[in-house]
């Protein structure tokens, strides 16, 4: 048998010794310690940045003591470990989410008795869903079915062959307004256009608009999407909205945002490319980050930007279908400051 050279010795174990070394990609789950003689759990806590309570609800521990050899479950981030005695509203209260989404994240019902040591996923730390193959095809492409929630869908023809339906944007412009302070403002065929490829490729589902035309208070400045009238913030029915965000990230020359901690998915017709994660909750400060979590006060993380692999022209011709309504074009000013609103949400967009 032909024994391999030395240079190709010398290959094989770097390769192996890299493999050893890396492994395979480190999923987001708990992670052990082995103590070492002479720890303390204070030392352990401070290593992996976590606090001791959490340790000691995450192995069920009453005191500190601890002994070499033990092993011992960190949390990591996004899970938390029930104290003895701790309810699900004082777990979502230490952690600035809702109950709802609480109970939601971890597949829970009412108001379940938790036990010590119970393991929980904080709302936006869920696994990615698994996406299918395929969300189906239309029934009618460039047909979309729009609601409000709490109110009765209506069904708008938004793309045809030739561009944007004019009648189908006075729909859209109509599910973007809040009341009759928005009468006069409207949007672009752009947007219309982006809402007609997002359910288009989604087979059609009913798009909910959470949040449209915003006036410029509290951290929606004048050069907020909204403000400009080219935002929207939706929920596709049965989609998840991370799905949504990563399918929004894939078109050119749009602007898409992901609130873990909300209930929608931000879109916009901006001509440039932006995404970002924003874990704040409705109404608060932004609250940026990654996937994994927020990043500290004041630092904007980068999130690295995938090749896009569809577009959305720049240009988007009107079909003056509907010679009973014409459109002025969209104001470069902002509307006016006029406080209330129940469907907005106060979250700055980049």
């Amino acid at each position: 048998m032909r024994m391999p050279s030395p240079v190709w010795a010398a290959v094989a174990t770097l390769a192996l010794a890299s493999a050893v070394l890396l492994g395979p990609p480190r999923a987001d789950a708990s992670r052990t310690h082995t103590v070492r003689a002479g720890q303390t759990l204070g030392q352990i806590a401070q290593r992996y940045r976590v606090s001791v309570d959490d340790i000691k609800a995450a192995n069920r521990m009453r005191g500190t003591r601890i002994r070499a050899g033990q092993e011992l479950t960190i949390p990591t981030a996004g899970e938390v470990y029930a104290r003895p005695g701790q309810t699900l509203e004082r777990i979502a209260r230490a952690n600035d989410v809702s109950v709802e989404s609480l109970r939601r994240a971890n597949h829970l019902r009412g108001n379940p008795r938790l036990r010590a040591g119970q393991r929980l996923i904080l709302p936006g730390f869920e696994p990615a869903p698994t996406e299918p193959e395929s969300w189906g095809e239309p029934e009618a492409p460039g047909v979309v079915e729009l609601r409000r929630a709490g109110e009765e869908p209506i069904v708008a023809t938004l793309r045809v062959e030739e561009g944007v339906s004019r009648t189908g944007l006075r729909y859209l412009e109509g599910m973007l307004r809040r009341d009759e302070r928005d009468i006069d403002r409207h949007t672009t065929p752009r947007m219309a256009l982006l809402l007609a490829q997002i359910s288009d490729h989604f087979g059609g589902r009913t798009i909910t608009v959470v949040s449209g035309f915003r006036d410029p208070r509290r951290f929606s400045g004048s050069g907020s999407q909204h403000v400009a009238g080219i935002a929207s913030d939706i929920q596709v029915q049965g989609v998840p909205h991370r799905t949504v965000w990563e399918y929004c990230r894939t078109i050119d020359a749009v602007g898409c945002g992901f609130y873990p901690r909300s209930s929608f998915v931000h879109v916009d017709a901006r001509e440039e490319r932006t995404h970002w994660v924003d874990w704040s909750r409705p109404g608060r400060r932004p609250r940026y980050g990654t996937l994994r979590g927020p990043a500290p006060r004041g630092r904007r993380p980068f999130i690295s930007m995938p090749d896009p692999t569809e577009t959305l022209p720049i240009e988007v011709p009107v079909v003056e279908d509907d010679p009973m309504y014409v459109a002025p074009m969209p104001s470069a000013q902002p509307a006016p400051v006029v406080a209330g609103g129940s469907r907005e949400d106060d979250s700055e967009e980049p």
